[in-house]
C-alpha cells in the first residue's frame, strides 16, 4: 500500500505549455485540458485556522493558500493552473520532491494560491 491509496480529494491539472506569443516569441500557458489526480490537500497558514488574520486588522487579508501533496510523476511547476473543490488555484512556489524511504513514499507537494479570489474562478 502507498500513501496514494488514501488521497481522497480530486485535483485537476493543467500543465503549462509554450504558446506563440504574437511577437516572434513563446509565452508560457496553462494546457486547454487537464489531467485529475488524487491528492492530500492541507491548508496553510491564516487559512488553517491558527490565528486571526493580520491583514484583518489593517484592511487587507492575505492570499488563501494551499499545501497539496501529489505522486511523484504530477506533471507540475511553477505557475501551473490547478482546480481544487471547484475553484482555480494557482502554482505559486517551485515544486518540492520528496524521496522518501521507499518508492512508495515518494511524493511532490506545492503551495497554491486563490480559491476564487481572482474574480473568475
Amino acid at each position: 500500500m502507498n500513501i496514494w491509496e488514501k488521497a481522497h480529494t480530486p485535483v485537476t491539472v493543467y500543465p503549462m505549455v509554450r504558446v506563440d506569443d504574437g511577437y516572434g516569441d513563446v509565452r508560457p500557458k496553462p494546457a486547454e485540458t487537464g489531467t485529475t489526480y488524487r491528492a492530500w490537500v492541507q491548508p496553510v497558514g491564516d487559512a488553517a485556522g491558527w490565528r486571526a488574520p493580520v491583514g484583518a486588522q489593517v484592511g487587507w487579508s492575505p492570499p488563501l493558500r494551499l499545501k497539496l501533496l501529489f505522486p511523484p510523476d504530477t506533471p507540475i511547476s511553477e505557475w501551473t493552473r490547478v482546480d481544487v473543490y471547484g475553484d482555480r488555484w494557482t502554482v505559486v512556489d517551485p515544486p518540492r520532491r520528496h524521496h522518501g524511504v521507499s518508492d512508495r513514499m515518494r511524493f511532490v507537494t506545492v503551495i497554491v494560491e486563490g480559491g476564487g479570489q481572482d474574480g473568475d474562478g
